[in-house]
This record gives structure tokens, sequence and C-alpha cells, in this order.
């Protein structure tokens, strides 16, 4: 971290950088500015998203009417606040596209269809982790008479025989590897 004092006292002339009087009231004062140093890089920090303490995530939180899962990490969170911010303005499918891109667990294609939006899951194959997240926000974001459906992505049986036969997987418990294999 940076300290004040070393730099304060190395600014100074040789002759009275070893002055006891002056070391002391260095010390004092540096003591404070590495204080203030700190509380200025938290709240830059706290400007981005993607940086923010769990103070201010707590903050945004509140600001924002925001309610966290319980156990919910803090990039989640993160995550969630995010597609609040983004969501406001007016409702269209590229808002709702952005509000899905804020989302970490997973890439999405958002359409129109037939009066209802959506929502492909391009990657991961399977149902990707944190998912009741990315349905709540959506579903707070989008206007209440529209319908909302989701498509995931999974492995064919022609796309799984390329890592193996059923019977070769079964036998080793590795169908979970071939699933994570397509996905890489």
């Amino acid at each position: 971290m940076f300290r004040s004092k070393e730099y304060c006292i190395k600014t100074l002339h040789q002759l009275y950088r070893k002055d006891k009087w002056i070391n002391e009231l260095f010390k004092s004062a540096g003591l404070n500015l590495d204080t203030l140093s700190a509380a200025v890089d938290e709240i830059y920090n706290n400007i981005f998203f993607d940086t923010a303490t769990e103070r201010a995530i707590k903050y945004y939180e509140r600001e924002l009417g925001i309610t966290p899962a319980a156990g919910q990490s803090l990039d989640a969170r993160r995550a969630v606040i995010r597609a609040r911010w983004v969501g406001t303005g007016k409702i269209d499918i590229m808002l709702l596209q952005e509000v899905a891109n804020s989302w970490k667990y997973g890439t999405t294609a958002l359409e129109f269809i037939g009066g209802r939006i959506h929502v492909k899951f391009i990657s991961p194959i399977g149902v990707p982790d944190d998912i009741q997240a990315l349905k709540d926000v959506l579903e707070d974001t989008k206007p209440a008479h529209l319908a909302i459906f989701y498509t995931f992505l999974w492995l064919t049986w022609g796309q799984a025989k390329d890592y193996g036969s059923w019977k070769q997987h079964k036998d080793n418990g590795s169908w979970l590897d071939v699933k994570r294999l397509k996905e890489g």
C-alpha cells in the first residue's frame, strides 16, 4: 500500500530526513493521508459494478430494491445489479438482450416470436448456473403482458458418439465429462 510518510520524507532535503520531530510529524500526517488514500481508492473502485466491494453492493441493492438470494456469490449479485441498472428505458428486444448479456453464466440470444420473448441459451450445454437470477431480472424488466420461454442447448446422440459409445461412458461414469468436452 502507498505509504504517505515515506513519500513525504523522501521529498525533503537530506538534512531533515533523520530529524525526530519531522519524522513524528510526518508519521501522524502520513497515517491520515494513508487512510484518506484508502477511502478514495474504495470510492473509485465502487464506481464500477465489476470491482464493487461488499459494502457498495449492499448500497446498490438497497437503492435498486434488490433482495439477494441466500448464499448468492458476490459476482452473481454484481451481475443482478448490472442487469437492473441497464434494464431501464424503452423496453424492446435490444434492451432485454443487453440485460441478458449482463448475466455472467452463459451466452443467450433473445428473439420476439409470436407475441412471446424467446430466450435461447447458446452456451453452455444444459441448464446454466444461477439461471433463476436471469429469469428474475428478465421478468422484472419485460412488459407484464408478454410471455417468456427458454430453450436450452443439449448434446444430440450423434454429437455424443464423437466422444465414445454410451456403454463406454456408462461403464466408466464419464458422461458428464463428455458434456464438458463439447462445451470447451
